[in-house]
C-alpha cells in the first residue's frame, strides 16, 4: 500500500515537472495570441466573439483560453486555466496592443491625427468590370464548397490591366472590411523604407542606428535587414517558446526585443527569414522623425492617403512602434492598391511614390535565398509555383494571405483568409484557374 502511494506521488511530481517545463511556458503563447487576435478581429475587422473563437482562434491549443471582451474600455483579457493572463488594448488609429509590463491605461489614448487626414480621390477602383463566368467560377473555387470548412477564405480579388475584374467575399465580409495580412505587412514596411530612400533621407548602405549595437552588430546595414541577412540569431517558430514568440507575446517593445539577440553569422552572408528583423526596421524608422507622433503619421501621410487606402492600418505595440512584421489590416481592395502600386513601378496615377529602382530592389533575389526572396517580397525565381512566371512576386502572410503581382500578365491577385492547420491554400492551382478565366 505504502509503495503504491509512493509511486503515485512520484508520478504526480514527475507529471508536474513535465507540465512546468514543457507545457506551462507555451500557455503564454496561447493566451497572448488569443488576446491580441480577438481584440483586433473584434475592434478592427468587426467580427463577433463567437465567430473569432470558432475560426480565427479555433485551432491547435488556442481553444484552451478563456476570453473576455470589455466593450466599454475596448480591452480583451485572456488566460488559460487562470494562468498567463494577458490584456490587449484597442486604440483608435493604432489598433490593438498586447500589454505585458506597461500600464494599460497609459497606452489607451486614442490618436487624434486620423481626423485631419486627407485621402486622395477614389481613383481606383472606379467600377467593377463584369467578368465572364469563368472568372467567377475561378474565384468561387477559393471558397469552401462543403460544410467542412478547410479553407475559410474571406476575400479574393483580381485586377487586370488596372481594372477590377472580379471580387468575392465570405458571409459577413465586404469590400470595406479590414482583414489581417500577417506577414504581408513586411512588404508595407519595405515600401515605407523606399519612400524615405526616394526622399534622400535613408541610405540603405548605412549601418542601422540601433543604440544597443556597440559590438560587431554595428556592421549591420539597412540593406542587410531589408534582405533578411543580418546574421542575428533567430527562431521563426510559433509553436514553441522562441525568439519570435517572446517578441510577439512577452514584449512591449518588439523591435527592441528582436535587436537584443546576438550575431550568429557575419552580416550579409546568410539569408534567414525573420519577423524580428522587420520589427527592428520598423522601430528604427522612427529615427528619421523628430517625434513619435510624426513617425506614426508617416505611413498615413506618405502612403495610405496617397493611394486612397482608407482601411489600411499598421498596429503599434505598447511602446508605440509599428509591428511591421505582422499586424497590417486592410480591405481586399486596399491590399490590391499596394499590389497595383508595385505593378505600376511605384507610380500611383501620375505620382511617383517610390522610385522604380526600389521596385527593382524588392525584386532582386537575395544571395542564399534560392531565388525566392528579395527586398521583403517573395519571388518565383526559384520556381516555387509552377503557374507563376519567373517574374512574378508577392506579399505573403500566415494562414494563406497573398497579394500576387504578375507583371507579364499585368495582373494582381489578392487572397485573404484563415487557412490554418486544417490544410494549405493552393495558390498555384487557384492562380492557374484565374489566369485561364482571364484568357
Amino acid at each position: 500500500m505504502k509503495k503504491t502511494v509512493s509511486i503515485s506521488i512520484s508520478l504526480i511530481i514527475f507529471l508536474g515537472i513535465v507540465f512546468y517545463l514543457l507545457v506551462y511556458p507555451k500557455l503564454e503563447i496561447v493566451s497572448g495570441f488569443n488576446a491580441k487576435i480577438l481584440c483586433s478581429c473584434h475592434f478592427i475587422t468587426g467580427l463577433d466573439q463567437n465567430r473569432i473563437e470558432n475560426e480565427d482562434t479555433g485551432f491547435s491549443l488556442l481553444w484552451l483560453a478563456s476570453n473576455e471582451i470589455d466593450e466599454e474600455t475596448k480591452r480583451v483579457e485572456t488566460s488559460v486555466l487562470g494562468m498567463h493572463k494577458k490584456i490587449a488594448v484597442y486604440r483608435e488609429g493604432f489598433g490593438c496592443a498586447l500589454v505585458n509590463l506597461a500600464d494599460p491605461d497609459a497606452i489607451g489614448e486614442e490618436s487624434v491625427f486620423l481626423t485631419g487626414l486627407e485621402y486622395s480621390e477614389e481613383i481606383w477602383p472606379n467600377e467593377l468590370v463584369s467578368g465572364n463566368s469563368r472568372i467567377q467560377t475561378a474565384l468561387q473555387s477559393a471558397f469552401d464548397s462543403t460544410a467542412e470548412k478547410n479553407l475559410l477564405t474571406r476575400a479574393v480579388l483580381v485586377v487586370k490591366d488596372g481594372k477590377l475584374v472580379g471580387e468575392v467575399y465570405a458571409d459577413g465580409i465586404d469590400q470595406n472590411t479590414p482583414l489581417l495580412g500577417w506577414s504581408m505587412t513586411k512588404s508595407i514596411t519595405s515600401i515605407l523604407a523606399g519612400i524615405l530612400v526616394k526622399k534622400g533621407e535613408l541610405n540603405i548602405d548605412n549601418s542601422m542606428p540601433v543604440k544597443s549595437w556597440e559590438d560587431e552588430r554595428s556592421e549591420i546595414t539597412w540593406k542587410h535587414a531589408l534582405n533578411m541577412s543580418t546574421g542575428l540569431k533567430w527562431e521563426e517558430d510559433y509553436g514553441a517558446v522562441s525568439s519570435a514568440t517572446k517578441m510577439l507575446y512577452s514584449s512591449d517593445d518588439m523591435g527592441k526585443s528582436a535587436a537584443s539577440w546576438e550575431l550568429e553569422y557575419e552580416p550579409g552572408t546568410n539569408w534567414e527569414y525573420s519577423s524580428g528583423t522587420t520589427n527592428i526596421i520598423a522601430r528604427e524608422l522612427e529615427t528619421f522623425f523628430d517625434t513619435q507622433e510624426e513617425y506614426q503619421m508617416f505611413p498615413y501621410r506618405e502612403l495610405f492617403t496617397k493611394v486612397g487606402a482608407r482601411t489600411l492600418r499598421i498596429e503599434t505595440d505598447a511602446s508605440g512602434h509599428f509591428v511591421g512584421s505582422s499586424y497590417g489590416y486592410a480591405s481586399a481592395r486596399d491590399w490590391a492598391k499596394l499590389g497595383l502600386l508595385m505593378l505600376n513601378q511605384g507610380n500611383w496615377y501620375g505620382e511617383q511614390i517610390i522610385d522604380t529602382n526600389w521596385v527593382d530592389f524588392c525584386r532582386e533575389p537575395v544571395a542564399d535565398s534560392d531565388g525566392k526572396y528579395g527586398g521583403h517580397f517573395w519571388l518565383n525565381r526559384g520556381h516555387t509555383f509552377a503557374h507563376y512566371s519567373s517574374e512574378a512576386y508577392w506579399m505573403s502572410g500566415y494562414q494563406g494571405q497573398q497579394v500576387a503581382i504578375h507583371p507579364e500578365k499585368n495582373v494582381v491577385i489578392v487572397r485573404l483568409g484563415i487557412t490554418n492547420t486544417r490544410g494549405d491554400f493552393d495558390f498555384d492551382g487557384f492562380t492557374r484557374r484565374v489566369m485561364e478565366g482571364l484568357e
